[in-house]
């Protein structure tokens, strides 16, 4: 059936897109079967970059088209060793995503276009409500239990690459505070500082758009504006119940400037990013009372420390080092300030480029108005990430929680993070 229908796909869809054809001409049947039968013989399941493979040549032929499925799926397991709130217990989690991306360019002739949609599901527990009490998150896919359309958009290239637009349901996290070697981390606060409390980011992608322009190789500039909210899901941080929501409509506005760089022979790559946002909603603060005035700031330094010289492709074995301070009004939100560090390295064992080696901290200030007995938390995280097969990969992870919530005994939580891609 597999087989049938992407041969049906590959007659319906040509260089010139419309209805199947009733007659088909011999030559480009003979492709067509082709394509099919005299394809290499199917990779082993060790080799084979997803864990279905090839879908006997139907999965090339679609991307030959520019129709890219994709489908993948994290699992967690997490127990704590020490303090917070309870040790007796393992929570496990975990999110499926099912995504399509269209390459315009090779479906329609229209150079410079992407269309994506991403289906998400997520089950499982919270370990950082059940197990530590953790202000940060233990890893970035914990959520309440939900099923969504988390994206949906269009983004058009202009002027060569030099200038793009994004229109949809956009996750903005892969655009703006986007610290390129914080992201094999768990921790949440890894992915974007904790301080940006409404951040249309996973699992609150919100509807809106985005511009991107590069007016010199070394500068890019972007910004955003989003429906500020949210489906009705932004959580309430300032709220005495961490389950409540609030809905404070408005707008949320971001904008980021990035300069570049690369230094020496070795071409060392770094960059520097000083981000903004505001929201225009209201919001209840701990007195009890609403206000506008959401807004904060990040900035973060990504800067390669060395790399392989005699490997050329991204995936080189590289050190990298990161720093990020974010800022945000305390009235409004349990984190105001939030400074994090770390270093990654990726290809630590000679052979084994895929691997990543990581070990950070995450400093979160609590308000001075969330009345906690203490006004701070810090996260130590070391991870080993194993990249088993190409489409496997296994993650073990340790943190040290100090002060979680700024109310709980220091904690030790170990997590194992299992991803598939099928």
């Amino acid at each position: 059936m597999a087989a049938a229908a992407a041969l049906l796909i590959y007659f319906c869809v040509g260089p010139n897109p419309g209805c199947c054809q009733a007659q088909v001409s011999a030559s480009r049947l003979s492709t067509a079967f082709g394509d099919w039968f005299n394809a290499d013989r199917p990779q082993s399941l060790v080799d084979r970059d997803n864990l279905t493979g090839d879908w006997w040549g139907a999965r090339d032929a679609l991307q030959r088209r520019g129709i890219i499925p994709a489908v993948s799926f994290l699992q967690a397991v997490s127990e704590n060793f020490a303090g917070g709130i309870r040790t007796n217990r393992i929570d496990w989690r975990y999110r499926l995503d099912v995504s399509l991306t269209l390459n315009t360019a090779r479906l329609l002739g229209w150079k410079g276009g992407t269309a994506f949609v991403d289906f998400m599901a997520h089950g499982g527990q919270n370990p950082a409500l059940n197990l530590v009490g953790a202000a940060q998150a233990i890893s970035a896919i914990d959520q309440n239990p939900a099923t969504r359309l988390d994206q949906i958009w269009y983004k058009q290239e202009l002027l060569g690459k030099d200038l793009w637009v994004k229109l949809g349901r956009i996750d903005t996290t892969y655009d703006f505070d986007n610290i390129r070697d914080a992201q094999p981390f768990l921790n949440g606060s890894f992915g974007f500082t904790p301080t940006i409390f409404v951040f249309p980011s996973y699992p609150f992608s919100a509807w809106g758009g985005e511009v991107g322009w590069k007016p010199w190789k070394y500068l890019q500039l972007q910004a955003g504006l989003f429906d500020g909210n949210t489906d009705n899901t932004l959580p309430a941080v300032a709220s005495a119940d961490p389950n409540a929501v609030e809905n404070p409509y408005g707008l949320m506005a971001i904008g980021q400037q990035s300069v570049n760089w690369h230094l020496g022979p070795p071409q060392l790559s770094g960059t520097v990013t000083l981000g903004q946002w505001y929201h225009t909603g209201s919001f209840q603060t701990y007195a009890g009372t609403y206000q506008q005035d959401a807004h904060g700031f990040y900035v973060y330094l990504d800067q390669t420390l060395w790399k392989s010289t005699h490997q050329r492709s991204p995936a080189a074995t590289r050190i990298g080092a990161f720093v990020q301070y974010g800022w945000a009004n305390g009235n409004l939100t349990e984190i105001n300030a939030n400074l994090l560090g770390g270093l990654r390295w990726r290809g630590p064992i000679p052979g084994r480029r895929d691997d990543n080696l990581g070990i950070g901290a995450s400093w979160a200030h609590l308000s001075r108005f969330a009345g906690t007995p203490y006004h701070s938390e810090c996260i130590v995280e070391g991870f080993y990430s194993i990249a088993v097969t190409p489409w496997l990969n296994v993650q073990p992870d340790l943190q040290y929680v100090i002060h979680p919530g700024g109310t709980y005994a220091n904690a030790l939580v170990a997590t194992v993070q299992v991803g598939i891609e099928f």
